[in-house]
């Protein structure tokens, strides 16, 4: 019996954990807070808009690798931290239609993006370590603004 079930299940509940410790992170902040930055790097509010553009591309790159139609990317202009909120759940959202009923093959299977491979699994795992990267970012910069 295939392991695919539980390791679908379990890279899905992985992204929604790190996504909702992004998202508890972001509710805590004020509008004031996107522009602050450390020195020599990003805003937060940059981060989050990074974050946002990545998933779109992971999105677009799940529903290539399953041979999908092009995954349209919504350009959301972060004006304070709501429409930053708004921004990753549409993103997310983009993410979760390009995965949605993805056989065990096309989770498993390695296809070429570029001078790479990935697979639907690998992007997914990407995704979740970028969340957790950009949230020690973010967390960082706030404890420097203290």
């Amino acid at each position: 019996m295939s392991d695919f079930p539980h390791h679908l299940a379990q890279v899905s509940a992985n992204l929604k954990l790190r996504r909702d410790e992004l998202l508890a992170a972001v509710s805590g902040l004020k509008d004031v807070d996107l522009v602050r930055a450390r020195r020599g790097g990003w805003t937060v509010g940059k981060v989050l808009e990074h974050i946002t553009n990545s998933e779109w591309h992971y999105a677009r790159l799940v529903a290539n690798l399953r041979g999908r139609g092009e995954v349209a990317h919504e350009n959301h202009a972060a004006a304070g931290v709501a429409d930053a909120s708004e921004a990753l759940a549409s993103s997310r959202a983009a993410l979760l239609n390009a995965i949605d009923g993805v056989s065990e093959e096309d989770f498993y299977r390695l296809g070429p993006i570029g001078r790479e491979e990935y697979s639907v699994v690998s992007v997914l795992e990407n995704v979740e370590q970028h969340d957790i990267e950009h949230l020690g970012q973010i967390r960082a910069i706030q404890a420097d603004s203290r």
